[in-house]
């Protein structure tokens, strides 16, 4: 049995742990940059635990605009009225894979989203997996402003995919 719940500080050394073991160095953020994102949105950062509490996996993302990218690094900004949900970091133990987790992340994100009014989902595809996203409803972007652009040039090596999902 698997619970999904807010993000605290005190999660943030098992969410390091996850992050260094899913994603590739030139994928790294920072413990500092971690903790600023959960402390700027901390009703958008969910985990999943198990019974014993470890954590299994993550979902960091925050309201905004759509259309507006990331870039790697970037600390999570209020944004007033916000029309989109933007998943910005989700990983899950590699001991945990098969359990459905992520699905019960996007869920949550989805609920979180709809409830707020918001009208989309919104995420950066990294690392191959856009056909994932794909399955999940959610289409390729084309990106033509020069800060989108260079947001996604920060994903340097990753072949970064500015992906959107309607909701209903």
């Amino acid at each position: 049995m698997t619970t999904i719940r807010l993000i605290t500080p005190a999660d943030l050394p098992a969410i390091i742990t996850i992050q260094d073991s899913c994603y590739s160095d030139a994928l790294f953020e920072a413990p500092e940059l971690l903790n600023q994102r959960v402390t700027a949105q901390p009703q958008s950062c969910w985990l999943a635990e198990n019974n014993a509490k470890h954590v299994l996996a993550y979902l960091l993302s925050y309201p905004a605009m759509i259309g507006d990218i990331a870039p790697l690094g970037s600390p999570f900004k209020q944004v007033v009225n916000a029309n989109t949900l933007y998943l910005h970091d989700m990983a899950v133990d590699n001991r945990a894979r098969g359990l459905g987790l992520a699905q019960q992340l996007l869920q949550q994100a989805q609920q979180f989203a709809v409830a707020l009014g918001l009208s989309r989902l919104a995420l950066v595809a990294v690392q191959g997996s856009v056909p994932y996203w794909q399955r999940n409803g959610f289409s390729t972007v084309a990106v033509t402003s020069d800060q989108g652009q260079q947001a996604l040039h920060s994903y340097t090596g990753q072949q970064a995919v500015y992906m959107q999902k309607p909701l209903i």
